[in-house]
């Protein structure tokens, strides 16, 4: 189904642009972004008029400004103005729009946020302006990423487009860091390894997990180990053991456990559990069917 939303850019000449974006349209395509929540972001220089106005976008609007002032505003003719060192905020649904105001060139990063869960403490009904001092940062990481992009797409061996646009993940992590609820690494994985638990049918290696939290394989690694004591891998496959054992006290046969936990070969399957165990899967079986039997003879 389509999306349908309103969208008004009145940009001069004199205002360049450079941007990447997820689709093969964008000046400097690069899909990957979407992976991260991100539909197209750059950096504008509005040195003449610069205006910009959305209705019903389902994506979240950030503008890091860096020089000069702008104004952020709403149909109703609220308008509140922003300058060096701050944030606009306009959230995905809202009807609302920014505009460069004075002489002074308004040099500014932005970013358009997918309708994601990871977006989810950026929702609001109203534009917000709040206090950052990250625009710089992510002023060098956007021209880098963007640098490396070109790269990409020019088929240059040895680009850093991958490593780039972690950087500038990052970095927007950090800007947003204000905006984000309480919850600190421990709680986010407690969280993330109960949804994995919910759902141990499907496949978790590091690059699905790491995608969960919006991190990179090497800094997820890095939490696990520092906050619970394991590495992922560990983590995940002790889920995926006890998770076997309750199966067999069911009485669910061996073969059908192991497929259930992702082995596609039952000596596979037994060797880990044993492993992992001390004893066979098919000793805890023997020993449920044995029990339902002594049960059955007493009813």
């Amino acid at each position: 189904m389509a999306l349908i939303y309103r969208e008004r850019l009145d940009i001069g000449p004199e205002s360049p642009q450079i941007m990447v974006g997820t689709h093969v349209f964008h000046k400097e395509p690069y899909p990957p972004l979407r992976d991260r929540g991100i539909l197209i972001c750059g950096i504008s220089e509005g040195r003449d008029f610069f205006e910009v106005e959305r209705v019903d976008t389902p994506w979240h609007v950030l503008a890091f400004c860096l020089t000069g002032r702008g104004e952020v505003f709403t149909p109703d003719g609220v308008t509140r103005g922003f300058g060096a060192g701050q944030l606009a905020l306009m959230p995905q649904g809202v009807h609302s729009g920014y505009r460069r105001i004075g002489e002074a060139q308004m040099l500014h990063v932005w970013f358009l946020l997918y309708r994601h869960s990871r977006w989810d403490d950026l929702n609001g009904k109203q534009p917000a302006i709040l206090a950052s001092a990250e625009g710089e940062a992510l002023f060098d990481a956007m021209r880098q990423f963007h640098r490396e992009t070109q790269r990409f797409n020019a088929g240059e061996p040895g680009n850093l487009a991958v490593q780039s646009l972690d950087f500038l993940c990052l970095a927007l992590d950090r800007a947003l860091l204000p905006l984000r609820s309480t919850l600190g690494w421990l709680e986010q994985l407690q969280q993330m390894f109960t949804h994995v638990q919910k759902n141990l049918d499907q496949v978790w290696d590091n690059a699905a997990l790491a995608k969960q939290l919006h991190i990179t394989i090497t800094h997820l690694h890095r939490l696990c180990t520092q906050h619970l004591g394991e590495t992922p891998n560990k983590i995940v496959f002790r889920m995926k053991m006890n998770q076997a054992k309750e199966l067999l006290m069911h009485g669910i046969s061996v073969g059908e456990v192991a497929r259930i936990t992702g082995y596609q070969e039952i000596a596979s399957f037994s060797r880990r559990f044993r492993q992992h165990f001390g004893y066979n899967p098919s000793q805890v079986l023997s020993k449920h069917l044995a029990s339902a039997g002594h049960q059955q003879i007493w009813e």
